[in-house]
């Protein structure tokens, strides 16, 4: 079923949301609040598009109407472009790509993980190889290509231009027929459960979860798939236990599910610790946490209770000109801080209220409702996107 909305109302309503919020707020003040109180409504909380569900709001059903270019099997990770929507679908061991040109539809153009298939959901079709796929979660996109985040098989694949066979492997030495943990033990090679994946013009980041930490590989020429750098194992490539094995700090992570990198820095979804951390340049130490206070030593969920300054299982990170998204997946909302406040003033699934954390609000699914959001990705005209993963589909605003 095709479905086609109004994308300058869409962008209308995010650049409404932007010019009342994007300047409010200091790091730890109450000007952000202020400003909420007084403006706060004046953003748009509402999707107005949905994949996944035949264009229906009401409806959280996995593979809606059967596997096909339309349904959604547990949706995970999100990444968008100028020409195009990719969204990861762990249920259904694929990847889906969505052409934004006109006439605009949610009906996917190309599928990765099920050689061209949309009717098969199968986990490794034909083999673990260069075009299979088993649970993927993250996604990204950089100008020559895109990179899956394929997380029961312990690696990450790149796939050059449109293509969906992958020509670079992380995590298997270079093997795409092996999908071993660690493969040669924890290194600056191996992989466990690898959940995230980002890219900038200097190299590629890879979220390695179950070894509590993120590395980056540089794509200087000649490329490798040997990593160059570490957060949260003290620079150890050898070491993968949660906070180091030790106590919480600036520099530890405990199970980190995704990242995002800016042109001044990186942040890391620190998942189990429950917070998110902002690391200027290069450093591996970070400088801001959100969801705690403002202190690095703590991870407590909903650090006060559940507000504008608290996370709860926090999942994925992106931003815009103005500031930072966070999913917050335990608390079952997405919100935004604008510039470096850690205090929000945006709140996706909520109802726009902060100190609730209701499934679907309490209530039943709604344009305007989110059951364990994970990825989040802002669009090129502005608009915000939302994998509602326990509603099986995403959402567009």
């Amino acid at each position: 079923m095709v479905r086609k909305w109004g994308v300058c109302l869409s962008v209308l309503f995010v650049i409404m949301g932007s010019v009342l919020c994007g300047c409010a707020g200091t790091d730890g003040g109450n000007e952000g609040l202020a400003f909420l109180a007084l403006f706060g409504r004046g953003y748009n909380a509402t999707a107005v598009g949905v994949y996944g569900q035949l264009g229906a709001f009401d409806t959280g059903d996995a593979n809606k109407g059967g596997i096909s270019a339309d349904s959604m099997d547990r949706p995970n990770g999100i990444a968008v472009d100028a020409g195009g929507v990719y969204i990861s679908e762990y249920g259904n061991n694929r990847v889906l790509y969505y052409s934004l040109a006109e006439p605009f539809d949610t009906t996917a153009d190309r599928v990765y993980g099920q050689a061209g298939a949309f009717n098969t959901g199968t986990a490794d079709k034909g083999g673990t190889s260069a075009d299979s796929l088993q649970a993927p979660v993250g996604v990204a996109v950089a100008d020559d290509g895109v990179y899956i985040a394929d997380h029961e098989n312990y690696r990450v694949l790149y796939y050059p231009g449109t293509s969906t066979t992958a020509t670079r492997v992380y995590g298997q030495g270079d093997s795409f027929t092996t999908s071993i943990v660690n493969n040669g033990g924890i290194s600056a090679d191996g992989l466990n459960l690898p959940t995230g994946v980002a890219v900038d013009a200097g190299g590629v980041y890879i979220v390695d979860c179950a070894n509590s930490r993120v590395l980056y590989y540089s794509l200087a020429e000649p490329i490798d798939t040997t990593a160059d750098r570490v957060y949260g194992q003290g620079g150890a490539f050898d070491t993968g236990d949660a906070n180091k094995g030790g106590s919480i700090s600036a520099d530890s992570l405990s199970s980190p599910y995704r990242m995002a990198v800016g042109d001044d820095g990186i942040y890391i979804a620190d998942y189990a610790n429950n917070r998110v951390l902002y690391y200027p340049g290069t450093s591996t130490t970070a400088t801001r946490v959100y969801g705690q206070g403002g202190a690095f030593d703590t991870n407590t969920a909903n650090k006060g209770g559940v507000s504008a300054r608290s996370l709860d299982h926090p999942q994925d990170i992106a931003f815009d000109a103005g500031g930072v998204y966070i999913s917050d997946y335990g608390n079952n909302r997405v919100l935004y801080y604008p510039g470096t406040s850690t205090t929000a003033t945006r709140v996706y699934g909520q109802g726009k209220v902060f100190d609730t954390d209701d499934e679907n609000k309490g209530g039943s699914v709604s344009a305007d409702s989110l059951s364990s959001p994970k990825g989040i990705a802002p669009g090129p005209g502005g608009q915000l996107y939302i994998v509602d993963a326990d509603n099986n589909r995403a959402l567009w605003y």
